[in-house]
């Protein structure tokens, strides 16, 4: 029942919200499907894809390999002297009925962590989601942008204030302070250290905890929350696409997984970056409207 439409997908025609009871169903048949299936939805993703997006590359920005489209792209309050200094690699992204509801952005290099900050205040952000170890393959994902103690980053001082570790992520805790305000911020950085250098987890649950952390932890008037990985594309895509989800699902009993990655890549390139992690979000929401709640207090 319901499930005739799966037939139809090779047609390129449209792509229904799938209920959550035919979820399983659903997975399986693309799964099975030769040739059709997760392998022909995730490669439509950038059918007409190069012609479109070279137009949209940012003054100032030849160097960065993913250019932040223009009309989604955070921009910095221009700062005294330099007005030009707004640009930073970062969009806004939707959340579940909630417009701008995160920021998607790269990890910061070096020169980039006094920005970085900035944007956090700007943009009244409390909490960060950060899915890359410092270090991988050997090769530096991303700069260590935090203080051990306290350290100060152009006029904004930050404190560490506590640090929670956990099996598969840490929780740190910052007071953010900056010259001529007289206002605090705190901001939570939710770091998972579980994601594998290569592929995608083997299993969602600790991923799954970790987002209903991130959840339960930002308050509902605060700012976007910041999500990056080493460019903020595909482990940041997943992110994104999994909490939407997951709020629909409660809401709708529906997910739609192929539409909300299709809106995902319109604001930002290459959210989703292999057919791997495409198939690993429907296992992921798979597992969450099975299990439910699995966390172990």
């Amino acid at each position: 029942m319901g499930s005739s439409h799966h037939h139809h997908h090779h047609t390129g025609g449209t792509h229904p919200a799938v209920r959550v009871a035919d979820l399983l169903q659903h997975i399986n048949q693309m799964k099975t499907a030769e040739g059709y299936g997760f392998k022909q939805e995730y490669e439509s993703f950038f059918e007409g894809w190069d012609a479109t997006k070279k137009k949209d590359k940012v003054k100032g920005s030849r160097q960065e390999p993913m250019p932040a489209y223009d009309r989604h792209r955070v921009k910095l309050h221009p700062m005294l002297g330099d007005p030009s200094a707004d640009y930073i690699n970062a969009n806004y992204i939707d959340g579940y009925h909630r417009s701008n509801h995160f920021i998607a952005t790269q990890g910061p290099k070096p020169e980039m962590v006094y920005d970085f900050w900035r944007m956090v205040w700007q943009e009244h952000c409390s909490s960060i989601v950060m899915i890359t170890k410092l270090v991988e393959v050997g090769r530096v994902k991303c700069s260590r942008y935090w203080p051990e103690d306290s350290d100060t980053y152009g006029d904004i001082k930050i404190m560490l204030v506590k640090t929670e570790t956990l099996a598969e992520y840490v929780v740190r805790t910052f007071a953010l302070e900056r010259r001529g305000y007289s206002a605090r911020h705190e901001v939570r950085q939710f770091h998972f250290t579980a994601w594998p250098e290569h592929g995608v987890p083997y299993h969602a649950t600790g991923l799954l905890a970790f987002i209903r952390r991130v959840k339960a932890s930002t308050p509902p008037d605060a700012g976007p929350i910041v999500i990056h990985c080493s460019a903020g594309t595909g482990r940041t895509g997943c992110y994104i696409v999994l909490d939407v989800m997951l709020d629909m699902a409660e809401c709708e009993g529906v997910v739609d997984i192929y539409n909300c990655v299709k809106t995902l890549c319109s604001r930002r390139v290459n959210m989703i970056q292999t057919e791997e992690q495409y198939i690993f979000i429907h296992d992921a929401i798979l597992e969450a409207c099975l299990c439910g709640e699995t966390t172990i207090p």
